[in-house]
């Protein structure tokens, strides 16, 4: 006999080894199920990750704008202020403080007098001629820019040289 055949209270016999192939089968089905219904909630997990970090970065980009265009403000007021005023320290300490606190929340200002126009982080509002400059050149800023962490918060509003 090849097989072992077994026959339990008179009944048909079982072949134990078909049985046990069956079972053998089922559990790896079974198991690559599970490393499936794992791997899916692994990738579900790091979704709801991603998701969470862009909502945080974009929520902490919202608010950091509104405080660059305060600064804006606080900057625009400081020539006007005599240092003598204890209203112009004031705006001044404030305008320091405010530029510490966006540092700290890693906004930095970019630099753009002289360098070459990027579209990606400038906003050309004017073109200008100016025969001893090289084309499409950054002549004068508007309104500074910022990155957030190193993508763009706001784009440098800027004067551009125009071609020759």
């Amino acid at each position: 006999m090849d097989r072992d055949v077994v026959s339990v209270n008179g009944e048909q016999p079982i072949d134990i080894q078909e049985k046990l192939e069956a079972a053998q089968e089922e559990a790896a089905e079974n198991y690559d199920k599970y490393l499936r219904a794992l791997a899916e909630s692994e990738n579900a997990r790091k979704r709801a990750e991603r998701l969470c970090q862009e909502r945080l970065w974009q929520e902490k980009k919202r608010l950091l704008t509104y405080l660059v265009e305060l600064g804006d403000q606080l900057a625009e007021a400081l020539p006007f202020t005599r240092s003598d005023d204890p209203l112009g320290a004031g705006v001044r300490i404030t305008y320091e403080q405010l530029q510490k606190t966006l540092e700290l929340e890693g906004v930095e200002t970019l630099q753009t007098l002289g360098r070459s126009f990027d579209p990606n982080i400038h906003e050309a509002v004017e073109l200008a001629e100016d025969g001893t400059r090289r084309a499409s050149e950054v002549t004068h800023e508007y309104q500074k820019g910022y990155l957030l962490d190193g993508k763009l918060l706001r784009p440098a509003r800027v004067q551009v040289t125009r071609e020759h």
